[in-house]
């Protein structure tokens, strides 16, 4: 308590010194808006430093990272949501950045975060962070200054981008011991892989994929037509109540295999914890805010600008990749070729369970993803 105190009066001090610094400062500063940011970035990276040795509460926190060009264009603001957990060791060599799936928040991410959990918080500090368009971060259902579908496109790497000027900028990280993502969280684990080469050591990627498949397309662009074909979707601009009961239908039939989706009742099995994924059926998320991060996914292929071999000599970070093999939502093929080009290791999951299987079998992936980080 007395150390937290002695911190909480060193960040007064610097607050107290640093504005009026500041202040003499802005006579060269061109806006207000560079003040801000500047300010925002002095006291984000203060605070990150002084967390060392200090056990971090879950709360959720925003940062304006300020304008940001993404794939359909422009936005003057962008947000970012995300929460840490843990303890930052004084070398800062403890870092575990966790992305989030389609629809996910961080919020959703209490199942693997924490005390001897996916992600152990006795051994690492958590920076989980909301991506584009979940609701959280800026997204076209929060967006006063671009609402709904005038929220430009974006993709995975826009995300990626954007978490990236987070961390360097506002939280002085630089380095990460390592990412883990879920489905979409693990493509943007691997699109940072990619992105950023030397930024992470390592990088886990849980039922995700560096290449989606026709079967994958096939599988979101259904979603994507059920939402432009339902009732009330007026491009976007829907009244609140509007259902869109065939995008969770569709969903949650490519979710599961078809035995266990068949199943009369799933209490008669081991039903998976937590929220992984979300279905569309979850009212608390924006069908706008799903539909962009769809697209986001669509447009995703690190095979864009080569073959597999191509690819792997782009990573430099050690992969520990975890497919499902019934799954039905992405295609388990291109990682494991990915796995075998790059001599990964690679964890196959094989149960009804299709993309849920991760958390179907849980203490498996627990197991490997520990094992790994070590």
């Amino acid at each position: 308590m007395a150390q937290r105190d002695g911190m909480m009066l060193m960040y007064m001090v610097f607050r107290s010194l640093n504005f009026q610094a500041l202040s003499r400062q802005a006579l060269s500063l061109r806006n207000s808006m560079k003040l801000r940011h500047y300010v925002d970035r002095t006291l984000c990276a203060l605070l990150v430093m002084m967390s060392v040795g200090v056990c971090q509460a879950a709360e959720q926190q925003r940062v304006n990272i300020g304008s940001l060009n993404m794939t359909g264009g422009k936005i003057s603001r962008c947000d970012l949501g995300y929460r840490t957990y843990g303890t930052l060791a004084e070398d800062r060599n403890n870092v575990v950045l966790v992305t989030t799936w389609l629809a996910g928040r961080t919020s959703d991410q209490a199942d693997m975060i924490g005390p001897g959990k996916l992600v152990d918080t006795n051994r690492w500090y958590v920076v989980a962070m909301d991506a584009i368009g979940n609701g959280v971060s800026c997204s076209p259902s929060n967006s006063q200054i671009a609402p709904r579908l005038k929220f430009p496109q974006f993709g995975i790497r826009d995300m990626v981008k954007a978490q990236h000027r987070l961390l360097a900028m506002y939280l002085g990280i630089d380095h990460a011991h390592a990412i883990v993502g879920i489905s979409m969280g693990g493509m943007q684990a691997l699109q940072w892989a990619v992105m950023y080469p030397d930024f992470a050591s390592k990088v886990v990627t849980i039922v995700g994929t560096p290449h989606p498949t026709e079967r994958d397309l096939q599988a979101w662009n259904a979603e994507l037509a059920a939402i432009e074909r339902a009732p009330g979707w007026n491009d976007g601009n829907y009244a609140s109540g509007t259902g869109f009961k065939q995008l969770t239908a569709i969903h949650n039939g490519y979710l599961w295999t078809p035995e266990r989706s068949a199943a009369k009742n799933l209490g008669n099995r081991p039903a998976p914890a937590g929220k992984l994924p979300a279905t569309p059926g979850d009212q608390s998320f924006s069908t706008v805010d799903w539909y962009r991060q769809l697209q986001a996914m669509t447009s995703f292929d690190l095979l864009r600008q080569g073959d597999m071999a191509t690819l792997a000599k782009k990573i430099k970070a050690q992969l520990l990749i975890i497919t499902s093999e019934q799954d039905r939502m992405v295609d388990p093929a291109p990682s494991k070729a990915l796995a075998a080009q790059k001599r990964a290791q690679l964890l196959v999951l094989n149960s009804d369970c299709g993309h849920m299987a991760p958390a179907c079998e849980a203490d498996k992936v627990n197991e490997a993803v520990k094992t790994f980080l070590k």
